[in-house]
């Protein structure tokens, strides 16, 4: 059956602008790689998986281009403008800084939360913990540790009151939660919350989703919302060597890295990253601080080297482009095929008319 031109053409149009999009995403991992060449201490090229695997690839890959990079597409989307992925460089010499932030505090093992805790005693290292305020953490024996924490010195941070999704929640609902989460941490360490002017409102969204009405009350409650551009699943699987190069690799002045509060056995996974991490970027120069004394010193006025603008620009056009394309051709054919289909069911209808006609007896004229 002969392909009609229009069909012929729509295909190949389809598959030069899928061309077309691969090629400017290669383009633009080409791009941030140059650009980061000229980072201090921030090594893109030797990020790559280690045991291989789906997500070894596909995280790779997310920080080839760059959290950072990928925060300015997500931030066309009203709700995401204020979501923080990274801070710019600090002015002065105070050298390259990173934040440890760590997820899911206090966790069911109450025994491995205080093992982390000991370990970054002994190393020196001030953390930012994003607490979950269900059971495991309002119970008296947990607040006991989550005040135990905050006493040590490290920030703790809103990350809602289950691991689950927030973004169906009305606003009033979403209020509500946070309302009952600050009443839980403040109860748990038996004062204010944050405890010192300089520590901010943190808030970081479960599973990293936001929705209009998360952004319109955390706006109104003065919070800041984190994520963070050092970042790989490490809680959903084991592969410490993978996770710690992502860190080791991916990190420049003004990082937030991405961590877990696992349970049982899992939790050393956590210890055995940081085991690896710590020591390697203290070669590096860098000092570890809080999330918020990240932010709060003064910045320079312009993006981080870790951050490639037109990078993005060229993804961001690329793409929207070939959708476009794709999308014109796909209704053209639509309409084409459903024009076609008519013109045959017309076609059909009439020729059963003619086939229906001429069975008909024909009348002949004549007598006795």
């Amino acid at each position: 059956m002969k392909i009609p031109s229009s069909n012929k053409c729509a295909c190949c149009t389809c598959c030069v602008s899928l061309l077309v999009l691969l090629l400017n995403l290669v383009l633009a991992v080409v791009l941030r790689l140059t650009a980061a060449g000229g980072c201090e201490g921030l090594r893109v090229q030797d990020i790559g998986p280690v045991r291989g695997g789906f997500s070894e690839v596909n995280w790779s890959f997310v920080h080839w281009l760059g959290m950072r990079n990928l925060g300015r597409v997500l931030a066309w989307i009203p709700w995401n403008r204020r979501v923080l992925f990274g801070a710019p460089p600090a002015v002065g010499s105070l050298g390259p800084r990173i934040a440890f932030t760590f997820d899911d505090a206090i966790g069911n093992n109450a025994t491995t939360f205080v093992s982390l805790l000991d370990f970054l005693d002994e190393e020196k290292v001030p953390a930012t913990f994003f607490v979950i305020a269900n059971n495991y953490t309002v119970a008296p024996d947990r607040q006991l540790i989550l005040k135990d924490a905050s006493d040590r010195g490290h920030e703790l941070g809103n990350h809602g009151l289950l691991d689950d999704f927030m973004t169906t929640m009305s606003r009033d609902e979403f209020e509500a939660a946070v309302d009952q989460w600050e009443s839980s941490v403040r109860e748990a360490i038996q004062g204010d919350w944050p405890v010192s002017p300089t520590q901010w409102k943190w808030f970081r969204p479960p599973k990293g989703m936001m929705s209009r009405a998360m952004d319109e009350v955390l706006t109104a409650r003065d919070y800041h919302i984190a994520l963070g551009d050092l970042y790989s699943d490490d809680w959903a699987y084991e592969d410490e060597a993978f996770h710690a190069r992502i860190i080791k690799s991916g990190a420049c002045d003004g990082s937030v890295t991405i961590l877990h509060v696992m349970d049982g056995e899992r939790t050393l996974r956590t210890l055995d990253i940081l085991r690896d991490v710590i020591p390697a970027l203290r070669v590096r120069g860098f000092s570890f601080v809080r999330l918020s004394d990240l932010y709060n010193t003064a910045h320079e006025d312009m993006p981080s080297c870790a951050e490639c603008p037109i990078c993005m620009d060229v993804f961001v056009v690329s793409l929207i482009v070939s959708l476009l394309v794709l999308c014109f051709w796909v209704g053209k054919l639509a309409w084409c095929t459903q024009r076609r289909v008519k013109s045959t069911v017309v076609s059909s209808q009439v020729q059963s008319d003619e086939d229906t006609s001429s069975s008909w007896p024909s009348s002949s004229s004549g007598g006795d």
